[in-house]
């Protein structure tokens, strides 16, 4: 039998038959759980509630030590209050016969105790008829137990979001006490109080739990070093007083207030047509979650699929992704990429399999924070500032230094050395904050998009940066056509007198920095790329006038498009660099009216979110409305700029061997398909036969990769003479369009390599 001391009978006892409350008293042996609540005082005032830095050493409670003394010693009235975080509802019923007009349900969540206490108390309210809805979030201002288990908690409303006159409030007391009969608590009440006016709701007790979430949690067959727990002390690299146990990918979440459970349906997914590549494309990705996640449904939903493969098309550099790009529900699944950089293991590391091991498990719980929609713990600042339109989160501060699964451990002063002996396995404060009390929307995976809804401080500007940021189209005159994907260069150059440390792959892949676009009379919106992506960090030496690059296609994101009317728009980008935040110059384009009546007609279907994820992917056949719009686009107005772009995502996952998964008689699995020299053949004569035309609406690095990854296509099919006719028509085009000498060199020895 497991057995407890309980504090209220002063006898051990069986840890089953205690109720909830005292059953949590077995984590007492943890340095972030809270389980009672002691006071001989019930005036104790919190002041002004402060969050705890993760760093360098986490907050630990003290709790006095147990068996705690019992009468006569205790002083009468016994003041031991159990643990009362949790979710509790207020739930009326209609009376039978009637229409359950104003009907009125609240979530209040409380958190002052258990694991990681925030000090704060947030509610959801709903009516059914008229419908409205509000939420608010109070900080704790007094926390009293004022008898056995008769608990009084005081809160200051720091936050609102919705219907202001459906809760109004400035003040809570949320309070809880035992019933007529035992020594449990039974009685549970929340009064609102809004200048002096107090309203009272009963409540019942719904879960210890915030919400509830499932993680289904897949992997490819032949994937090496799938890991779904830690032993917290199998590294010596640790803090000192970091508890003993093993960690796994609920009992992470669980600690950050959810309920997570797994899946009854793992997979290991088969690979079955012979010649398979073992990597990934995001489309692949993408028709592989829309298909196979058992759970999958275009609604938000508390569920996550979690997929564990052996390496994406980008590479060794990449070490996970969350997806971001389902539709119009984001933020539904991940990928951990195992035969990646979060494999190599430091120099003159002794222990390469516990340090391994654990940087798989960070990899997997980091990527899925995003699909809590957690950003990066050094991104905050590259949001939507507080005050902003449209804003209606807490502002968050940048916290580089921060112990988090959200940061990066090469990121933080002193590398991964460094962050590991101060991990604690958590999220910061603020990520807490945000992951419990936020409206749900927020959180929830398949709601709102990620990095959306986030406040963020706005960052100062530095202007001795010694870097300059500039934002750029490779045309002659930042002009397009009528649904033309504008395809614009960022440049990153060190304008100081010496080299400087800085990732070069820092503009690549769109999520290190912030980039607003304006229709002039319209409101300013944020750009967010298609996929977030986990790559390995690195420093290069960057010369002294020299730069870093990177392409993107700015016209839509993950919500929808940006550029989609004629007229002028307004462009800026800023990435915060840690000591300074560099922005952009303001870049004016200019989109012509249509004078194409077949345009206009598909234009309700091309502006669609489905539309921009296949352009931005470079097709993605599962997306089949999308895929028959763009074919119609090429059809009916094929010489249009559009049309090319349509062109490239219609016959580029053809030219590759591509997988997508299907079903069979003996299961799932996936399928490789041949690739198709018709396809290649149709993508040769787009890069070729109006050059310039092509290279100036793509832009120069995002066509010279287009080429790039087609003499690839040529060359695996052993076609050496068309991959060199190809590449020599780039480095033709390069010379004309005054690209950088040091890229034609390496092109230049691209084409020796195939003599």
């Amino acid at each position: 039998m497991n057995t407890i001391f309980n504090p209220v009978t002063g006898d051990e006892e069986d840890v089953a038959t205690l109720p909830v409350e005292l059953q949590l008293l077995q984590r007492d042996d943890h340095p972030d759980f809270v389980s009672l609540k002691i006071s001989e005082d019930s005036t104790e005032q919190i002041q002004a509630y402060q969050p705890t830095p993760d760093w360098p050493e986490m907050p630990k409670p003290r709790m006095p030590e147990l068996p705690l003394p019992y009468p006569p010693k205790l002083p009468l009235p016994i003041k031991v209050c159990a643990a009362v975080s949790g979710r509790y509802r207020y739930q009326p019923i209609a009376k039978p016969g009637t229409f359950p007009l104003n009907l009125l349900s609240i979530t209040v969540r409380v958190d002052v105790d258990r694991f990681l206490p925030q000090q704060r108390i947030s509610i959801e309210a709903r009516r059914l008829f008229p419908a409205s809805s509000a939420h608010l979030i109070a900080e704790v201002t007094s926390d009293a137990c004022l008898g056995l288990n008769h608990r009084r908690i005081k809160a200051s409303v720091v936050y609102r979001h919705g219907s202001a006159a459906l809760l109004p409030a400035d003040q809570l007391v949320f309070e809880a006490k035992r019933g007529a009969v035992g020594l449990q608590y039974a009685n549970y009440q929340l009064t609102v109080i809004n200048a002096g006016v107090s309203k009272t709701y009963p409540l019942s007790f719904w879960s210890q739990y915030f919400d509830e979430v499932e993680f289904e949690v897949d992997q490819v067959a032949g994937t090496n070093n799938v890991t779904t727990s830690y032993q917290t002390h199998s590294h010596p690299n640790r803090p000192a007083d970091l508890p003993n146990e093993t960690l796994n990918l609920t009992n992470v979440f669980q600690r950050a207030g959810f309920n997570a459970t797994l899946s009854p349906h793992p997979s290991t997914i088969p690979v079955t047509a012979a010649g398979a590549n073992a990597t990934w494309s995001d489309s692949e990705m993408h028709n592989a979650m829309v298909t196979y996640w058992q759970r999958f449904a275009n609604k938000p939903q508390w569920a996550m699929w979690v997929l564990f493969a052996a390496r994406h098309d980008s590479g060794h550099s990449l070490g996970g992704v969350m997806f971001d790009d389902i539709g119009a529900n984001h933020r539904q699944g991940t990928a951990i990429f195992t035969n990646s950089f979060i494999q190599d293991v430091p120099a003159g590391e002794t222990n390469a399999a516990a340090w391994r091991q654990r940087m798989v498990f960070w990899t997997a719980v980091h990527e899925m924070g995003h699909a809590f929609n957690l950003a990066h713990s050094w991104q905050k600042a590259l949001g939507v500032p507080q005050g902003a339109p449209g804003n209606p989160w807490l502002p968050l501060a940048n916290e580089p230094e921060a112990r988090s699964f959200m940061n990066y451990p090469y990121f933080v002063s002193g590398g991964q050395s460094a962050f590991f002996s101060n991990f604690r396995f958590r999220f910061s404060d603020d990520e807490l904050v945000f992951m419990r009390h936020a409206p749900r929307s927020f959180v929830q995976m398949g709601n709102n998009n990620w990095f959306d809804q986030h406040g963020f401080e706005a960052a100062p500007a530095h202007t001795e940066s010694g870097w300059q940021l500039e934002i750029r189209s490779n045309k002659a005159r930042p002009s397009f056509s009528f649904m033309e994907p504008v395809w614009l260069e960022l440049k990153l150059k060190n304008i100081a007198e010496q080299p400087q440390l800085l990732d070069a792959d820092l503009l690549q892949d769109g999520q290190h920095f912030s980039l607003v676009i304006q229709r002039e009379g319209g409101v300013a919106k944020f750009w967010r790329p298609m996929i977030t992506r986990c790559h390995q960090a690195h420093q290069d030496a960057i010369a002294a006038g020299s730069a870093i690059y990177g392409s993107h296609n700015i016209s839509c994101t993950s919500s929808g498009w940006l550029i989609d009317e004629p007229g002028f728009y307004q462009v800026q980008a800023a990435i915060d660099l840690g000591h300074a935040v560099v922005r952009s110059n303001l870049l004016r384009i200019y989109v012509v009216a249509s004078g194409s009546a077949e345009e206009h007609q598909l234009a309700p279907d091309y502006f669609t979110e489905d539309v921009g994820r296949v352009l931005s992917f470079g097709g993605a056949p599962a997306l089949t409305a999308a895929t028959e719009v763009l074919q119609e686009l090429e059809q009916s107005c094929p010489q249009s700029a559009a049309a090319l772009h349509a062109r490239w995502a219609l016959n580029a996952p053809a030219i590759r061997a591509y997988k997508t998964l299907g079903y069979s008689k003996t299961g799932a699995g996936f399928s490789c398909s041949t690739p198709n020299s018709k396809a290649a053949e149709r993508l040769r004569k787009l890069l070729t036969s109006d050059v310039q035309q092509v290279a100036n609406s793509m832009g120069n690095i995002h066509y010279y990769a287009a080429v790039r990854e087609l003499a690839d296509c040529f060359r695996q099919a052993d076609d050496k003479k068309a991959a060199k006719a190809l590449l020599e028509q780039g480095v033709s085009t390069m010379k004309q369009r005054q690209v950088l000498p040091a890229v034609q060199a390496d092109w230049n020895q691209q084409l020796k390599q195939l003599k």
